[in-house]
């Protein structure tokens, strides 16, 4: 579920399993990252942070009939650093153990802070003019990300509770395998 090209030189240990709840079905995976040798960092308009370090925790749930992908992650002291959602064109689940998706440019943040930040509508914007991606795509982008970004501030503790308490129900079966 994690990209490779995010992580510099570190091991992880890794967890998935299909979620069902009401009409929402997915797969959620845990990443526990040890042997960290070149920690990840992000830069946003706002400050740098460190998403990737020794003993930080990310968990992701990937939407079997939505496009987008979440990833909310802790650090070493499970504190929540952000929640990173990306807003996809298709979420791939030929192997479900290690479910895949293709990026749609459009990105919503959800620093520790709590401000939701909506990111690269101008990439959206350049591949849409650039017919990289359909009308319906960049317009099925934009419907989606104000859905999710409405959805987060009308339900903002109650999303962040259900992604802590996801964390501890995944950690609890990863490690008692």
């Amino acid at each position: 579920m994690i990209s490779n090209t995010l992580v510099g030189k570190a091991d992880k240990l890794f967890y998935s399993k299909v979620i069902e709840d009401n009409n929402f079905k997915a797969v959620a995976g845990i990443v526990k990252w040890t042997n960290v040798l070149e920690k990840v960092e992000v830069h946003y308009n706002f400050k740098d942070e460190v998403i990737i370090d020794n003993n930080y925790t990310w968990v992701e749930i990937a939407p079997m009939d939505n496009n987008f992908w979440i990833k909310a992650m802790y650090d070493e002291k499970d504190k929540l650093i952000e929640v990173y959602i990306d807003i996809t064109r298709k979420n791939n689940f030929d192997d479900i153990s290690n479910p895949k998706y293709e990026d749609l440019f459009l990105d919503i943040v959800i620093p520790r802070k709590g401000h939701i930040y909506q990111m690269d509508e101008v990439e959206l914007m350049k591949a849409y003019t650039e017919k990289i991606i359909t009308e319906e795509e960049f317009y099925g982008a934009k419907k989606i990300s104000k859905k999710l970004v409405e959805y987060i501030t009308s339900h903002h503790q109650e999303f962040l509770d259900y992604l802590k308490n996801l964390k501890l129900e995944l950690e609890y079966e990863m490690e008692n395998r």
